[in-house]
């Protein structure tokens, strides 16, 4: 594997200027695996598509090779067990299926190929998966007619070979391998294994062909392999009926604003709409219930809703019935209950709710009713304002007599009356029932002291009042409305998985792209940019996927151009402007990011700004001025201890005496590389080093010897 690495790597970077000796390498490693990568290449059956057409031999050679040894499987006659499978897949973190799993599935496999042991057969003994050795040489081909699994049980003969063949809990190597490297999109895997079988294998080709790419993500997204490899969810089936709930809603209402209307009211053909409506509604029911089980119907997270389902239907089944009765006999109370069934029916389109792609509208929804609080509370304030307002209005206007003579005492009369009048006044409906408007009236009568009582109770009430109670309203809405709806802990986790499967999708696009990029090395990036990429299925990617590979801002500009990675981003809500994220990421200004700075970093720049952040910023600035600041006083200690030592040596120097007649100096110290040893030389002393040895000593305290100078040059922080 390591020999593959190194030789797809030089093949990689230099594949248009391939030297003799190079190709010469990679037909002689060719050669010896050539019937494994003939094999994986082209699948032998008909029906199975195989997923390497379209690479290189040495890239098809590298992704089977690295599948077979992931299997432990040396030779293409070895068998797997579904112990040996498990492990194989449990060593790569992917521990959610059992031994049993397994074995069904490689049993399954089995009898799909047509398993035989012809040398089994002819002994009596009992083998189990365990003596591998002892099976002898299997037989088996890929069926070449796409008969169906139940037709080739019909016989009695294949009925005891499916027993025998399931005891052994055996497959051959080579056709499991070609079974991992088939394309997703064959039908026929589907046919053959089944649903559950179908989700154990497209988790075992995810973590067996991508392990390293898997755990990688994993890791920076903190979920667990079991649940990042296994394949996403299917659309429930409720989801595929949901469009036509909403039409059926639509149409409700329409027919209801119909029947309204007098001149359709007395229609005969309206009942019949309304028994089709009313089995529409009872066929939901059945369905739903059919499909999540009574106990999840009834005691579900969406019990409620379903309540509200079967009251709708048993009012819609009340109706047709009264209709029915009321045909025949004119009773008023018939009649009355009519209507009211009738009045019932507008709660039909409360079910637009309940549909998920009403996703907004529910939001919408979500933020009225988070601020009905709020609400209440407003009309509190408002009605204890204009309570204070009206009793003045009440006790100055409604006792004059100029107000009764110009008739509007009626308005001020009492509390509740001049209350009513003032938010009249105050929404801008404030005339009386001859279309005259009271304040004018007002203003005519009492003068200027009532012109300046009412702009200023107006700008309170209005612009004050009004307008706080508005923000207020607008900001709970819009913080209920942006809350995320997974409050549980289980759409917490669906949702990390959702996020961890985008990210894990969106790196495999990058390193191939950054493989591709290295084919290319030698072509101008606009040549590159306006090529059309033929990539490697970003499911062989895990060898591009390592720590080594650098993405640069030209092939990171080139890559988020495409649609699909474009797709990727829009489901990891990063910012529109994605073109400047490269210079966001790479924090260290490297001019290149590795996989996980890019993977942390576009973990960190998704979804909205959060009080979060911004703490985090400041702490982590104030985690560097702290590591400064320790830097600092090291530096300084550090300092102070040098010149401490520094202070020694030169009064020890002194401590030695002063030189009274001048010796003919011994060999010069030369020191040749710091801090390295000192080496003997006997060149003339430069300048410095005659005036440095001329140096007088202040403080004489012994006599000079012939050996100070020599271990005065030994000194290495002196010299």
């Amino acid at each position: 594997v390591d020999k593959l690495a190194s030789m797809k790597s030089t093949a990689s970077k230099r594949s248009r200027r391939q030297q003799p000796s190079e190709r010469s390498a990679i037909s002689e490693f060719t050669e010896i695996d050539e019937d494994v990568y003939l094999s994986s290449a082209a699948c032998a059956s008909p029906q199975l598509l195989s997923g390497l057409k379209g690479m290189s031999p040495i890239e098809a050679l590298k992704v089977s090779q690295r599948l077979r040894v992931r299997l432990g499987a040396i030779t293409s006659t070895k068998l797997v067990s579904g112990q040996s499978l498990h492990d194989a897949v449990a060593a790569l973190g992917l521990t959610r299926f059992t031994v049993e799993d397994m074995n069904d599935f490689v049993n399954t496999v089995a009898e799909f190929i047509n398993l035989e042991f012809p040398e089994v057969e002819q002994k009596s003994f009992d083998l189990t998966e365990r003596d591998l050795s002892k099976f002898g040489t299997p037989v088996w081909q890929w069926p070449q007619k796409p008969t169906s699994l139940r037709k080739s049980l019909q016989s009695a003969a294949a009925v005891n070979a499916f027993i025998q063949r399931k005891a052994f809990n055996v497959v051959p190597a080579q056709a499991l391998m070609e079974l991992f490297l088939a394309e997703d999109a064959s039908s026929v895997i589907h046919k053959r294994l089944g649903p559950r079988l179908l989700t154990q294998f497209q988790a075992m080709k995810e973590i067996l062909l991508a392990g390293d790419t898997n755990r990688l993500v994993a890791e920076l997204t903190f979920v667990r392999i079991n649940d990042l490899a296994a394949p996403p969810e299917p659309t429930h089936p409720l989801m595929y009926i949901e469009p036509f709930v909403g039409l059926l809603i639509l149409c409700n209402g329409i027919m209801i604003g119909f029947q309204t209307d007098p001149l359709f009211e007395d229609w005969s053909g309206w009942v019949w709409f309304e028994l089709s409506f009313a089995a529409i509604l009872i066929l939901e029911i059945v369905l739903r219930m059919h499909l999540l089980r009574c106990r999840a119907y009834w005691c579900g997270e969406e019990r409620v809703w379903n309540w509200f389902d079967v009251f709708l239907a048993s009012t819609g089944v009340t109706d047709f019935v009264i209709q029915m009765v009321t045909q025949e006999s004119s009773d008023m109370f018939g009649t009355s209950l009519l209507r009211f069934c009738r009045l019932i029916r507008l709660a039909r389109i409360v079910k637009v709710f309940r549909l998920k792609f009403m996703r907004d509208l529910r939001l919408m929804v979500k933020g009225w009713i988070a601020g009905i609080r709020t609400l209440a509370l407003a009309f509190t304030l408002l009605f204890a304002v204009l309570y204070v307002l009206s009793g003045f209005a009440t006790m100055s206007i409604g006792a004059s007599e100029r107000t009764v003579e110009v008739g509007l005492q009626r308005y001020f009369d009492n509390i509740p009356s001049a209350m009513f009048t003032a938010f009249r006044c105050f929404t801008g409906e404030c005339v009386d029932h001859s279309g005259q408007s009271i304040t004018s009236i007002l203003a005519e009568e009492f003068g200027v002291l009532f012109v300046l009582s009412f702009v200023a109770s107006y700008m309170l009430v209005t612009m004050g009042i009004f307008n706080v109670i508005l923000a207020v309203y607008v900001d709970i809405t819009m913080k209920a409305a942006k809350e995320n709806e997974a409050i549980t802990a289980e759409q917490y986790s669906r949702e990390s998985i959702r996020i961890a499967r985008t990210t894990r999708e969106l790196l495999k696009k990058f390193a191939a792209a950054h493989r591709e990029f290295m084919l290319m090395e030698g072509c101008d990036l606009a040549d590159i940019n306006n090529k059309n990429f033929k990539p490697m299925p970003a499911l062989f990617t895990d060898d591009d996927v390592h720590e080594q590979i650098e993405i640069s801002k030209e092939l990171f500009l080139v890559v988020i151009q495409d649609r699909s990675v474009q797709a990727l981003m829009d489901d990891l809500d990063l910012p529109p402007d994605r073109a400047n994220l490269f210079e966001v990421i790479d924090a260290d200004g490297s001019g290149t990011l590795a996989i996980t700075e890019l993977v942390q970093g576009l973990l960190k720049i998704r979804g909205d700004i959060s009080k979060s952040d911004t703490v985090a910023a400041l702490l982590a600035t104030k985690a560097v001025q702290r590591i400064v600041e320790e830097m600092k006083e090291q530096t300084l200690d550090d300092l102070s201890g040098f010149r401490a030592e520094v202070a020694y040596k030169f009064e020890e120097l002194h401590s030695r005496g002063q030189m009274e007649e001048v010796v003919p100096p011994p060999p010069y110290c030369m020191k040749t590389d710091f801090p390295g040893s000192l080496q003997v030389s006997s060149q003339r002393p430069t300048m410095l080093q005659e005036e440095y040895l001329e140096m007088p000593i202040l403080s004489p305290r012994s006599p000079r010897s012939p050996g100070s100078l020599g271990t005065l040059c030994s000194d290495h922080s002196l010299q």
